[in-house]
């Protein structure tokens, strides 16, 4: 398990979607459920044309720190 110092800036998840940490568009990027787990997921904002790494432990979404 990892703790909150190994883990990247906090992203928003709204209504379930999460949204672009560069344009701030309401886009949805992804769907993020309340159990979803991921590491190292490759997302495209199609607004702003930039790619995100992200990690997602228990429906919380964080920049990847691994890259």
């Amino acid at each position: 398990m990892q703790n909150q110092c190994s883990r990247g800036k906090m992203l928003t998840v709204r209504a379930g979607y999460l949204v672009c940490p560069v344009c701030h568009r309401n886009r949805r990027l992804a769907k993020i459920r309340s159990d979803t787990e991921g590491v190292n997921i490759p997302v495209f904002c199609r607004d702003c044309k930039s790619e995100i790494i992200i990690d997602i432990s228990r429906g919380q979404c964080f920049e990847s720190r691994s890259r």
